[in-house]
């Protein structure tokens, strides 16, 4: 990891923008206002084109675009120190190593890799580990693990997997979206070195407390300075506030965790004022999800206000 931006800390996973046209092609100026933003607020780090990125969605050009001109907007700002992930996960160990080599020649500083789960049931414990080594082996940038098995047709890496893979000198971390907490703690304790980032922040202070070094978190895509807070004050030892606090965002985080990326981007789009809709044939979310985001997230989104506005002053 030496030379490379850091891996401790609160990441957005960002939403991708599209223009409202015919072909939603990607928005460039409004997906680099977007980082900024974020880069402002303080936040360690971003995880572009992931699953709330839409990543399925993009094409091979789309991705380098989106990559560079990230870095781009950051390098031109002065946020040297912020760390940028793209996701690299592919159906082939050769997609994804494709995938690896672009956002490493774009300026990522990782790739983020899910499992190839087309073929689910011939993907045995063996042959998941036997992909991770030779993406690791091939990629010119250091991987996290991405564990999702909700998107991945059930598939995951066990923990004596991550024993073995984390001993690879190129895979250097894990991104638990499968929100076992009693998985995580295994993965530190066994794993020395080996980062850990859960994959939501309803379960924070939890996931801090078994010695995790912190979050890629959809809900940091309009409440950066919120979870931010929140981590600062875990580890200042303030654990009263800090379960007052996880308790409110745990509940707001559920009308994302609920209903998914339409909910994220609609959240987005209410809150900063920008986000639009998923690409099609993603739905805007329904009525009944726009309700329950402005219903669970109105606490959360006054305290977010209130430390921008202390930020400013």
């Amino acid at each position: 990891m030496s030379g490379r931006r850091g891996l401790t800390g609160i990441f957005t996973p960002t939403i991708t923008i599209f223009k409202d046209t015919p072909d939603q092609e990607i928005d460039i100026e409004a997906n680099q206002k977007h980082i900024l933003y974020l880069a402002q607020s303080g936040i360690h780090g971003a995880l572009i084109q992931g699953s709330t990125g839409e990543q399925i969605a993009l094409t091979r050009e789309e991705r380098i675009q989106l990559t560079k001109s990230t870095r781009e907007i950051l390098d031109k700002n002065g946020f040297d120190n912020f760390t940028i992930m793209a996701g690299a996960g592919g159906q082939s160990v050769q997609e994804s190593v494709t995938l690896a080599r672009d956002a490493a020649s774009a300026g990522a500083d990782y790739a983020v890799v899910l499992p190839p789960s087309f073929f689910a049931p011939s993907m045995t414990a063996d042959a998941l580990e036997a992909f991770y080594r030779e993406v690791a082996d091939k990629s010119p940038i250091p991987i996290l693990i991405y564990s999702w098995p909700g998107v991945s047709s059930g598939l995951e890496v066990t923990s004596d997997g991550i024993k073995r893979l984390a001993q690879h000198p190129n895979i250097v971390g894990i991104k638990q979206t499968d929100h076992n907490v009693g998985k995580m703690a295994r993965n530190v304790y066994q794993n020395p070195g080996f980062y850990v980032l859960a994959g939501a922040s309803d379960y924070l202070i939890g996931g801090l407390a078994v010695g995790i070094q912190g979050s890629i978190t959809g809900i940091t895509n309009f409440f950066p300075r919120t979870i931010l807070y929140l981590y600062n004050i875990f580890k200042e030892g303030k654990f009263d506030e800090a379960r007052q606090l996880q308790g409110q965002v745990s509940a707001a985080e559920w009308a994302i965790l609920a209903n998914g990326i339409p909910s994220a981007k609609y959240a987005t789009q209410l809150f900063r004022g920008y986000g639009g809709i998923p690409r099609r044939p993603l739905p805007p979310p329904p009525l009944a999800a726009q309700q329950q985001v402005k219903d669970l997230m109105s606490g959360v989104a006054q305290f977010e206000q209130s430390l921008s506005a202390k930020a400013k002053a």
